[in-house]
Formats: C-alpha cells, structure tokens, sequence
C-alpha cells in the first residue's frame, strides 16, 4: 500500500452504472472492516445498485447487517479440490449477474472466483499472473497510503473520483447484539466508572505488547478511575488469564472465547479498548470506541487510519528497522519501547478527549 496511481488516462470512461456488484475480502476480519467505506461509498454513488459481499465464514462476520449490502456470501475455503469456492456457491455467484465484482484481495482464490462469475467488469489488485482475470487491474502502490484509501483506489481503476478522504469504518450491530454485549460486559465488571477494556493478545509476538505491561496498566488504571476487563480472541484465554491473575489485589475479569459477533457486542459497550495491532485495532473506532492502538513492526500510516477527534490515540515508535513486517523478533524494541505510563496516559486522553477533569495520569 503506498503512493496513489495517476489518474486513468483521458477517453478512458467509467463503465455504464451498475446494477449489481460483488464486493470481495476473502480473508482476515480487520480487512474486512477496512473494505466497509468502500461499500459505502458504492452504495452512495449508485443508490439503485444491489451490492453483495462475499469473504470466508469468520471474517464475513464484520459485514453483516450493513445498511449498504443486500447481503452476505460465507463459505468455508477448505474441502473443495481444484475449486475456489463451494459448487453451490459458484453456481448462485454466476446465476447473481453481477455486473461489477471488486476484489479487494487479489489472491489466486479469489481472482479465479471473480472470473468465474461472468462479471463484464472485473477490479483486481494488478499483480503478475492475476492480472488477466481483471477488466480493470488496480495499479500498485508505492508510499504508504491508509488500508481504508488502498481500498478506495478499487473506484479509481473503474475511472470514478474516490473520496478525498476515507470516512472510518463502521461495524453495524442490531439493538439485540448491543443488549446482549452489554449484559455480558455488566455481568463481569458491573456499571459504575470507565469500564476499560484491554486486549492482550496477537497470534504473531511481534505484535504482542509484553503481557507485563498490560498488568502493570491494568493496575494502574484506577488512578485514573476507571476499571478493567481483559478480552481474549481464540487461542488468546491463557495469556488474557496470566494478565488478569497480575492486575491487582484479586483476579480482573476475562472476557474470552466469544463469537466474532457477541464479541463486537461486549467491545461496543466498552468506554475505552486497549490493544495490539490485529482485528481489535480496527473493531473499537469501527463500534464507536476509543481505541488505544499498540503498533510495533508494522505501519501506523496504513493500519492505524483513526482521529483523535474521536478519542483514538496511536502508540507507536520510530525505530530504524521499521517496517520489518516480521511475525517473531529477538529485540523487540518496538514495542519495548513503549512504557506503562505513555499507555495510561493515552488512556486517560481516550477516555476524555475533550481534555475535562480525568484523574491525573
């Protein structure tokens, strides 16, 4: 992700206003949520048109119950030789007629499952080998844009002017997913103060803040009156529970091994959410949430694309070696670098980012 291409050049006309389109994000729920602006703006721009998403059954999660989509397409990859996708769903795929399909991935999976649907108007990332199964490659990129813009060049390849600038995404949660969620929450760490949740954890340790840390924030958060909760992804329920056990004086709460959804729902009635770069980063500013993001190896430019307006706040430090994208590091200075106190405050900014009466921090 990078530098924005030239505009397409001149005589080249956007195709004719669809009336069905086929948004694709195979993989990864942050990815998923980062495409959302993208389907709005579609949606904005052709009001008459029926947009559908398709991604794997986790991931696709992230876009259900958006205003803009008519619905959601789940599917399991695995179990299926020599075909990227079910049968069944290959065969509803072509049968929709879609008149665009946008893939935001650009995989062999899915560059072959946008060809297959008989699209006349295909938009793919312009990579070598997947190019040809695209009417409209999107150009590559070179300085870092945000993941959000990325997306939106999907617009400019089709010969559309995008938005100036991305609008933030936005997970949408019925009233029931929201009760529930805050019933969840309330039954753990009741009501009655800032209700801090802190997600600890990452499948790759280099993105993994030290778990000391998290226990000395998770202790010192009252000084700031507020309360804390530790969320666990899965696989996560061990380092969120040897977190919790060093919080303080007794055992904070846990909240561990949800689905994606009534996950959502829990960090939905959170006030502020702590975490490390991953689908946490992107799920709190998606439900409304300030959200302190912890970033070591990776782009704060393209992976943290949030206002502090809306309390955000960005921990990260300029190291030489960044970025090194690796999964697994001996130093780890990136994120060592990064003290217990520049959290809390950071904390305490996102809790009242109007800069009112917040224990001192």
């Amino acid at each position: 992700m990078g530098r924005v291409p030239a505009d397409p050049p001149p005589g080249s006309a956007p195709p004719a206003p669809p009336r069905r389109v086929l948004v694709t994000r195979l993989r990864q729920i942050g990815d998923v949520i980062l495409s959302l602006p993208l389907v709005e703006s579609i949606g904005e721009m052709f009001p008459a048109a029926e947009i559908d998403y398709l991604a794997e059954e986790t991931p696709a999660l992230a876009a259900l119950g958006h205003p803009a989509l008519r619905r959601v397409f789940r599917f399991n990859p695995r179990g299926w030789p020599g075909l990227p996708a079910p049968p069944d769903l290959l065969v509803r795929l072509r049968a929709a007629r879609y008149d665009w399909v946008i893939d935001l991935y650009g995989n062999p999976r899915s560059a072959l499952i946008a060809r297959l649907t008989g699209a006349p108007v295909r938009v793919g990332p312009g990579r070598r080998g997947r190019r040809r199964l695209y009417t409209h490659p999107i150009p590559p990129v070179v300085e870092p844009i945000s993941a959000v813009d990325h997306h939106l060049l999907a617009l400019r390849a089709l010969g559309l002017p995008p938005p100036i600038r991305g609008r933030p995404p936005r997970i949408h949660l019925t009233d029931v997913e929201r009760a529930q969620g805050a019933a969840l929450l309330s039954s753990v760490l009741p009501p009655g103060g800032p209700r801090v949740g802190l997600h600890v954890g990452n499948r790759w340790p280099a993105k993994r803040w030290p778990e000391e840390r998290f226990q000395a924030l998770l202790r010192a958060l009252s000084t700031i009156g507020a309360r804390g909760v530790v969320l666990a992804g899965p696989g996560e329920t061990a380092l969120a529970r040897r977190v919790a056990a060093g919080g303080g004086r007794q055992d904070a709460p846990v909240v561990a091994d949800l689905p994606l959804r009534d996950y959502f729902g829990v960090v939905a009635s959170l006030d502020a959410l702590v975490t490390n770069d991953g689908s946490p980063l992107h799920a709190g500013p998606a439900l409304g949430i300030p959200t302190v993001g912890i970033l070591g190896p990776t782009v704060p430019e393209i992976w943290f694309p949030y206002d502090r307006a809306g309390g955000h706040q960005l921990l990260c430090k300029e190291i030489w070696c960044r970025p090194c994208h690796r999964h697994e590091c001996d130093r780890m200075d990136c994120l060592d670098w990064i003290g217990v106190g520049e959290a809390l405050r950071a904390t305490a900014r996102a809790l009242n980012p109007a800069g009112g009466a917040v224990a001192s921090a």
